[in-house]
């Protein structure tokens, strides 16, 4: 291929952090008018590159050229002069400001005096919103917004740019099957409009759907470009791992026939979210709650652990009904939640990956006076993050400074540690690269072996399938009917969630 045919060439990048090298000699080009997967397991070095088109990092070493120039990317007002566009895993909201707010932030339309020109603002956002045919007003307070309508507002801001070059880092994480539908039209609308694009995904069916070509990092190396109609899935994940995934399919229910009901919930009704909520989740067993965006799965999360009230009915745990319900309670009767708002609610970024696994078992490793031993605390967090295979220098790394999906593997150890009788997880694997989940699915079946009742909540229909026995069918905040995992696939899943 003709090299002036490449919008973005990345040659020979090297980066180093503390005598880590993260990148060792790593190559990326994009051509005009295609789209670019970039793929790799959480810690390969992908966000790393990105940082670097972004200006966020310097390498130490290597040239980037744009549009066949070289390209002195310094800073970030440097690659957005060049064109170059990012919608970043990490969302980038103002939660006080309306959704038109958000979609133009720093590019607000103003009239000749410099005065914002808010009603022009919201028609222009709501016909962005219209565009992708998602149920969202221009008017709304960002804070109010699940974490799925934030991530589209973020795909809605950069549309607003004069973009030659669009980065997308894990775009589809939040969204539902059907918005993935939109949102692929979206991208290849586009792409016809000659707008290249880098796609940073951990969802193999979406990356050879959408790409034309896509380059696999694989412990900071380049580990092969391939042509997408060209290659397989396994063959990526190969690429990607050095070896195939397992799969975490379910060969039997731990669920005993007299197994007692660890949960139940009864007419559990919250104003505007979700009503008559009825369930009993019994030990051993793991059930998934799936559904449209805005039908309930987070907010019944949420109001289980007593993060958020409800207005009616009852929650019984262990055979008895909670008269209070709030997360300090739910705790100390054992239970634990993963929310899908992790870097909000799941860690202290600062504090290291010892601190943050064992924050809820502290008192283990804590005599009498308030002494911890940090021996071992250690020894208990080093096992702990083997088991959970997070990718780190030491215990002692703080968790802010790890990938994605590193991050979700110490959540998630954090409460394996607890060692819980209910264990509710909301959108447990996103962000997660594919061996990673295979590997939490089997701490998700080993747990219900040892007798927890498991509750995921995920739009991830073949992650339900995968792991559960049973699935709720919610919609729009009401219980539609249980199905047996075993007995679908994911059309027919799909079909009656829809």
């Amino acid at each position: 291929m003709d090299k002036n045919n490449h919008i973005v060439e990345m040659n020979h990048i090297v980066k180093s952090f503390s005598g880590n090298v993260v990148l060792n000699d790593v190559s990326f080009h994009l051509r005009k008018g295609e789209v670019h997967s970039l793929m790799g397991a959480n810690g390969a070095g992908k966000s790393t590159l990105i940082k670097v088109l972004n200006g966020l990092y310097t390498a130490d070493s290597g040239e980037i050229l744009f549009d066949g120039k070289p390209a002195n990317i310094k800073k970030v007002e440097d690659a957005k002069k060049l064109g170059i566009a990012f919608v970043h895993q990490e969302l980038n909201i103002c939660p006080d400001l309306t959704v038109a707010e958000n979609i133009f932030v720093g590019n607000l339309k103003r009239n000749s005096m410099g005065v914002f020109k808010r009603k022009e603002t919201i028609k222009e956002a709501q016909k962005l919103i219209d565009m992708i045919q998602v149920d969202m007003n221009a008017t709304d307070i960002v804070r109010n917004l699940r974490a799925a309508e934030k991530q589209i507002i973020e795909i809605l801001k950069a549309l607003t740019m004069d973009a030659k070059v669009l980065v997308l880092d894990e775009p589809t994480s939040s969204l539902n099957e059907k918005e993935k539908e939109i949102f692929i039209g979206i991208v290849n609308r586009l792409k016809q409009q000659g707008i290249s694009i880098i796609f940073i995904s951990h969802f193999l069916e979406d990356v050879l759907l959408l790409s034309d070509r896509v380059t696999v990092l694989k412990d900071g190396i380049n580990s092969g470009v391939f042509e997408a109609k060209e290659i397989t899935k396994d063959e990526l994940i190969v690429a990607m791992m050095g070896k195939r995934a397992d799969s975490g399919r379910r060969q039997e229910s731990y669920v005993r026939a007299d197994a007692p009901v660890i949960l139940e919930l009864r007419n559990l009704c919250s104003e505007g979210r979700f009503e008559n909520i009825n369930m009993k989740i019994k030990k051993g067993s793991i059930t998934g709650v799936c559904g449209l965006l805005g039908a309930g799965k987070t907010e019944i999360a949420r109001a289980i652990m007593g993060i958020d009230k409800f207005n009616s009915g009852e929650i019984v745990l262990n055979g008895q009904t909670l008269s209070r319900v709030t997360p300090e309670i739910m705790m100390r009767n054992h239970v634990a939640i993963v929310t899908e708002e992790r870097k909000t609610e799941g860690f202290v970024p600062m504090m290291s990956i010892r601190e943050n696994s064992t924050l809820s078992i502290q008192k283990k490793f804590t005599n009498k006076l308030g002494i911890v031993n940090f021996k071992k605390q250690k020894e208990y967090s080093d096992s702990l993050s083997r088991k959970m295979t997070v990718k780190m220098s030491s215990v002692e790394q703080a968790v802010g400074s790890l990938s994605g999906g590193n991050q979700q593997k110490v959540v998630i150890g954090r409460c394996v540690a607890s060692e819980p009788v209910l264990f509710l997880l909301d959108e447990p694997t996103r962000g997660v690269d594919v061996l990673a989940k295979s590997e939490i699915y089997k701490i998700l079946l080993e747990m219900a072996k040892e007798g927890v009742a498991v509750l995921v909540f995920s739009s991830e229909l073949e992650e339900l399938l995968e792991v559960c026995d049973d699935i709720i069918i919610l919609k729009k905040g009401k219980i539609q009917g249980m199905v047996s995992a075993d007995e679908m696939n994911k059309n027919t899943l799909m079909a009656k969630i829809s």
